[in-house]
């Protein structure tokens, strides 16, 4: 049996309600090169019931089970379990436009140096607008995730990365990026919305990470460790940076207490004065 271009990977934990959606997107789509793997990853509501509708429904859909083990293990286990040769997690309470497979077959047999496919992104649900990503650039990556976390990548170049890293609760797929495109390779962003990120009155996870600010500072330190050597040799020793930046806070402070500081600024203190005075 020949393995299919595209594996939508979709966890799902305690979801069940949204699974349909998400799956219907995906047998909507224009292009049939595809397989579906269901993730459940230790729910308790009633997600093998939905599960096993859409398997009855169609061979191209699959579930699989496991023990709870949060996102990045969720991903890992249903990639192992598919075959084909371009990736992309979907989540189980998102969906996809009707023709995003085809356009991101076309690109990436069509260049092979894009490791990485995403689109524009509308949020649904309890807020509606597009999600504002920054441009992608390498240098702006290892400071801030510019990528969608639901986007195309290659079987090949995920098992050379190493997969996942379970470690991680959240932020595991700015890690993966990170580790993707360390040694170069494109990052393709059609510019379109064609997928649809549903936002939750309760906020996520990450948003619930991001209030605890220490669990947060513990998965950024994760990021860091597992990328040591690229964080210094893009911005160099964070030590010797700060013990740097603490000898031109002095010289500044030292600076602007000087007689002289205080006849350069003069000039602007008067056009504040004589501007009051109007």
């Amino acid at each position: 049996m020949t393995a299919p271009k595209i594996s939508v990977i979709v966890p799902c934990y305690n979801q069940a309600q949204y699974l349909d959606q998400a799956l219907q997107s995906v047998e909507a789509q224009s292009c049939s090169d595809w397989e579906c793997i269901i993730v459940d990853d230790g729910s308790s509501d009633h997600i093998d019931e939905v599960a096993i509708k859409w398997t009855a429904k169609s061979p191209k859909f699959k579930y699989v089970k496991k023990t709870n083990g949060g996102l990045a293990s969720a991903r890992n286990f249903g990639i192992e379990n598919s075959t084909g040769t371009y990736i992309f997690p979907l989540d189980a309470d998102d969906y996809v436009a009707t023709d995003y497979f085809a356009r991101a077959i076309e690109i990436l047999d069509a260049q092979d140096d894009v490791e990485v496919l995403h689109c524009n992104v509308m949020q649904f649900g309890y807020i509606q607008k597009p999600l504002t990503l920054l441009p992608y650039h390498f240098e702006t990556l290892l400071i801030k995730n510019c990528i969608i976390a639901c986007a195309f990548f290659r079987r090949e170049t995920f098992l050379k990365a190493g997969g996942y890293s379970e470690a991680l609760q959240i932020l595991e797929d700015w890690d993966l990026w990170l580790t993707i495109l360390q040694h170069g390779g494109k990052v393709h962003k059609i510019d379109a919305y064609l997928y649809y990120y549903r936002k939750h009155e309760q906020g996520s996870l990450v948003n619930s990470f991001e209030k605890d600010k220490k669990r947060h500072k513990e998965h950024l330190n994760i990021i860091y460790k597992n990328h040591v050597d690229l964080y210094l040799a893009h911005f160099g020793n964070p030590i010797k940076l700060y013990k740097e930046l603490k000898v031109l806070r002095a010289f500044h402070k030292k600076s602007t207490s000087t007689v002289m500081y205080k006849i350069y600024k003069l000039p602007n203190r008067l056009k504040k004065l004589f501007k009051s005075k109007k």
